[in-house]
C-alpha cells in the first residue's frame, strides 16, 4: 500500500490556510485522490474542545493533529492540515510524529496587517476589543518556519495564483 503524504499549512489566523488547504483536497479529490482536511478550527469544537490556548494546550492540539495525520498517511491518505502551528518547538514536533519524509510545511504567509483587514470572521476585532491575551499574532508570538517546504504569501498575490504556485510545486516534487 502506498502511503499518503501531509501538506501542514501554518501562518497567523485569516492567512488563508484553510482556503488552500481546501482547495488542494478539491484538486487531489478530482485526481481520485483518498484525502482528509484538518482544520484547527474544526478540530477545537471537537476532537480538542477540552483545550484552550496556552502554550501546553496549543502544543496538545497540534500533537493531536499530527498523529491523526499519521495514521491517516499510514493508510495511504493524504492530509492538508490547516493549522497555526506558531512556534518551531510545534512545528519540530509535528515533522518529528508524521515524519520529515511525508510532511511537507507550507507557511502561508501574511503579515498581522493583512490577516486583520480580511478578518472575515471578526476574529481580530472581536479579540482585540475583548482584550483577550491568547491571539497569535497580537498577544503572542508566530514564528514564521525555518525551511519551509513552501512559501506562499497570500497577502500580495491573489487566491489564484496562490494555489497555482501550490501545485506547480506538488507536481514538480512529485513529478505529476
Amino acid at each position: 500500500m502506498q502511503h499518503g503524504f501531509t501538506f501542514w499549512f501554518t501562518g497567523l489566523s485569516g492567512a488563508g490556510k484553510t482556503t488552500l488547504s481546501k482547495s488542494l483536497a478539491e484538486e487531489f479529490l478530482r485526481e481520485g485522490k483518498n484525502v482528509v482536511v484538518l482544520d484547527g478550527d474544526e478540530l477545537r469544537s471537537t476532537l480538542s474542545k477540552d483545550l484552550g490556548f496556552s502554550e501546553e494546550d496549543r502544543i496538545e492540539q497540534n500533537r493531536r493533529a499530527a498523529n491523526i495525520a499519521s495514521i491517516l498517511n499510514d493508510q495511504g491518505i493524504h492530509v492538508m492540515a490547516a493549522l497555526i502551528s506558531p512556534t518551531h518547538e510545534i512545528q519540530t514536533l509535528i515533522k518529528d510524529i508524521i515524519g520529515v519524509n511525508r510532511c511537507f510545511l507550507i507557511h502561508v504567509d501574511c503579515s498581522i496587517e493583512g490577516c486583520q483587514q480580511r478578518d472575515v470572521k471578526q476574529l481580530y476585532a472581536n479579540r482585540i476589543k475583548q482584550n483577550e491575551g491568547n491571539f497569535t499574532g497580537i498577544h503572542q508570538p508566530y514564528q514564521d518556519p525555518v525551511n519551509p517546504w513552501l512559501k506562499i504569501n497570500t497577502e500580495f498575490s491573489t487566491f489564484e495564483q496562490c494555489k497555482a504556485e501550490l501545485l506547480q510545486a506538488i507536481r514538480a516534487t512529485f513529478n505529476q
